[in-house]
């Protein structure tokens, strides 16, 4: 059963008792107030036909008596009247009355011994009759007989029927608007609302917890809307929080795998290094000897000159191996980035002028100290403007800009932190988008075969983890490449005195 089912009827029944209560307590109310009435009017036509009476048996005219009887006889709401004489026969009476019950005889003796009128209510053949019975005097006062009045109360009757058929009629209306009025109420304030959450529950039951029920109204089931959207949303808040921790330890295990497999190319490049430099530097040291005892420029002393050049080269590759593969442990100190920046761009200042590359340089006025490895930033720095150098083969532009800023680092829930930044940023052939994340990974290189390793990147962005900071790359095809470096800015307080740090 519906809601609207059931609240029409919980309505409806106490509507019906209400009604019946009233149209009892109106139906006798008006019943005595009309039996009143029809009482008052009945002792009324009686004195009237009572003093005419009298009149016309002081002037014996007997035939005015019958002719007032059958005139007050077929007046409204009077049944009947009888003449009786002083020993209580009837004298006259029309002819409908024959059939009808003599007077009650104890009222009619009352009227004609003692002259005492009476009221008395009856039925006759199934219709409730009021009898008034009145004595007949004549002009001394003597009781010279009695009038019997018989007045129908039939119309009380009527009348409560009709009273009954109009309340019957007027519950019907009221329980049908009420009910029409609930289920269209129920329909807009209930059934939508109702619709609505059900609607919701099972596209939340389906997965779909961006679903939101429309709050329309401020009562309980704009409240209750409310309550459960705020579920929702907190339900789609943690399972975000949930894929995102997901996605994270996916990343995670990702970068475990990567950091396992890096281990294995860093034990097999020490390895291979290893075997290869002692060699190489006894293939080194023959040629340098060779080349020595040869005059200059001759065939033989060109060719050991390239092949000197190869094994440093190699040496260098060899070199690149062993950092990668076994990271030093920095020796952090107080550091100006402006002095080291300057050794690594007056020592490449003459490779600038060789590959056609204009130097443009924006450096802080303010001292930016960072508590650094020296040497280690040294490296950092050389390897980003060889790769920038590199990046512009048929010469460019390089810009190099220091300042100090406020920068929030890529680990999530971290607050911003006071960092030095260095930007390298070049006019050169720039990086694919699909590269970019592979940029920072080891033996990873867009450079033409024996132009690079791939291990240069890699380092630097190594070197700057270990010193808390972080490298931020920016490039397109054509557009060139930005390389921002930063940095903790050092403290103050900041001890002046070297210190190790496991890397």
């Amino acid at each position: 059963m519906s809601v609207g089912t059931r609240l029409a009827i919980f309505l409806a029944v106490p509507l019906v008792l209400v009604m019946a209560l009233f149209g009892y307590i109106d139906q006798r109310n008006s019943g005595a107030l009309l039996q009143d009435e029809l009482a008052r009017e009945g002792r009324a036509m009686a004195r009237m036909v009572q003093i005419a009476m009298e009149d016309a048996l002081r002037d014996r005219q007997i035939e005015d008596v019958r002719a007032l009887v059958d005139q007050v006889t077929g007046y409204e709401r009077v049944l009947g009247v009888r003449i009786f004489d002083p020993t209580g026969l009837v004298i006259y009476q029309p002819a409908d009355l024959t059939t009808y019950p003599p007077a009650d005889a104890l009222a009619l003796r009352a009227a004609l011994r003692q002259g005492a009128p009476s009221e008395i209510r009856n039925r006759l053949e199934h219709q409730p009759v009021l009898s008034f019975i009145v004595p007949l005097r004549d002009p001394k006062g003597a009781i010279v007989g009695a009038l019997q009045l018989m007045q129908l109360e039939s119309y009380v009757e009527e009348d409560a029927r009709a009273s009954r058929h109009e309340i019957y009629t007027l519950t019907f209306l009221m329980i049908l608007v009420t009910t029409v009025i609930v289920f269209w109420v129920i329909r807009i304030s209930v059934a939508r609302p109702v619709a609505e959450l059900a609607g919701s529950f099972r596209e939340v039951g389906s997965g779909e917890l961006r679903s939101r029920v429309p709050v329309r109204r401020r009562d309980e089931f704009g409240r209750l809307a409310q309550a459960f959207n705020g579920m929702l949303e907190r339900l789609e808040a943690s399972q975000h929080s949930l894929l995102a921790e997901q996605e994270e330890r996916r990343r995670m295990e990702s970068r475990l795998r990567h950091a396992e497999r890096l281990a294995s190319v860093g034990r097999l490049a020490s390895g291979l290094a290893h075997e290869i430099g002692t060699p190489l530097n006894v293939i080194g040291g023959r040629a340098e000897r060779l080349m020595r005892s040869l005059p200059d420029g001759t065939p033989a002393a060109r060719s050991l000159r390239v092949i000197s050049t190869q094994i440093d080269r190699i040496a260098r590759i060899v070199r690149d191996m062993l950092d990668f593969a076994r990271m030093r442990e920095p020796r952090l100190t107080r550091t100006g980035v402006a002095p080291v920046l300057g050794k690594v761009l007056d020592f490449m200042s003459h490779r600038f002028e060789e590959g056609r590359v204009r130097l443009d340089t924006d450096l802080s006025d303010a001292p930016a100290t960072v508590t650094a490895d020296p040497d280690q930033l040294h490296q950092v720095f050389l390897n980003l403007c060889t790769n920038a150098l590199d990046a512009m083969p048929d010469g460019g532009t390089l810009r190099v800009a220091t300042s100090r800023m406020e920068k929030q680092p890529p680990e999530k829930n971290s607050g911003t932190r006071r960092c030095v930044a260095v930007t390298f940023e070049d006019t050169g052939i720039g990086i694919a988008a699909e590269n970019l994340d592979h940029v920072f990974d080891p033996f990873f290189t867009t450079k033409g075969i024996g132009r690079g390793t791939g291990l240069g990147l890699s380092v630097s962005y190594g070197i700057i983890r270990e010193h808390g900071g972080w490298i931020d790359i920016d490039s397109a095809p054509g557009r060139g490449t930005r390389l921002t470096v930063y940095l903790p800015e050092s403290r103050p307080e900041a001890t002046a005195a070297p210190r190790v740090v496991a890397s």
